[in-house]
């Protein structure tokens, strides 16, 4: 048997968070003791395994008791874990692939394309579809059953949702188009202050757009603004739809972004 600090050391989380298993009924432990302690079997910090599996492929601890306390074939959901886990893998050995391009270019060593810029974005595969057949969980849970952002190990908390994939060479084009359509319209406007509303209309269209391949924030759409304006590679892209554009525009993302962090 083990005490909740000696189950807390061994996976790897916190007496609080365990508390919160228990009081949620996720996770009780095997029997409480005369001096009120808690007290876990093996059984128990298996089943916290599978909590933690689950947990970190972005599963609610709603969905995962929905799962859980309806009973589930445990070797079939590892195999959706591992699966899962490889996707996961694949998608971050891309991005890193990706990262290391990008850092090249802003070194100067190499110049990339807008197409090979967004490559890493198109054909972006969301993790499978979890079916009550290939996980083994119950019917009435698996039909319900999709991952969902992280939340915290204490509480769940509402996350902002992930934006949709970019899949199509199609859908890039007309990004290209639109972030054409936005310089071009805000270099019409550069006669009136980075403030004024349609300016300020065309920065939400130029966030928005922005969001569709990552969760924009108003922090990165503010370091976006500097690498424009202080990045002569990158300025010069937006300085030939207007002279003083990267500067401008710089100023006017500020105004969008504040506007977004004060809302």
């Amino acid at each position: 048997m083990y005490k909740v600090q000696e189950v807390a050391k061994i996976a790897g989380v916190s007496v609080r968070t365990l508390h919160h298993y228990d009081s949620i009924g996720l996770l009780k432990p095997s029997s409480i003791g005369s001096n009120r302690y808690r007290y876990y079997n093996d059984e128990d910090l298996k089943s916290l395994q599978q909590i933690l599996f689950l947990k970190e492929l972005g599963f609610s601890l709603k969905k995962i008791q929905e799962a859980m306390t309806g009973g589930w074939d445990a070797v079939k959901a590892l195999d959706i874990n591992a699966a899962l886990l490889k996707e996961k893998k694949e998608r971050i050995e891309q991005l890193i692939q990706h990262t290391q391009l990008t850092k090249q270019e802003l070194n100067g060593e190499i110049e990339l394309s807008n197409e090979q810029r967004f490559s890493a974005f198109i054909g972006n595969k969301e993790l499978p579809d979890v079916s009550i057949y290939e996980t083994g969980l119950p019917a009435e849970a698996a039909a319900e059953v999709a991952p969902e952002p992280a939340v915290t190990p204490e509480l769940e908390v509402e996350t902002a949702p992930a934006p949709a994939p970019v899949k199509e060479e199609e859908d890039l084009e007309e990004i290209n188009r639109e972030a054409d359509r936005i310089y071009n319209a805000v270099a019409s406007l550069m006669h009136l202050p980075p403030d004024a509303a349609e300016v300020q209309s065309e920065m939400k269209a130029y966030y928005t757009l922005l969001d569709r391949f990552y969760a924009c924030s108003p922090a990165m759409f503010k370091g976006l603004a500097d690498l424009y304006a202080g990045d002569p590679r990158h300025g010069s892209n937006i300085e030939r739809y207007r002279t003083g554009l990267a500067a401008y525009l710089k100023k006017a993302m500020y105004v969008y972004a504040e506007s977004r962090q004060h809302a």
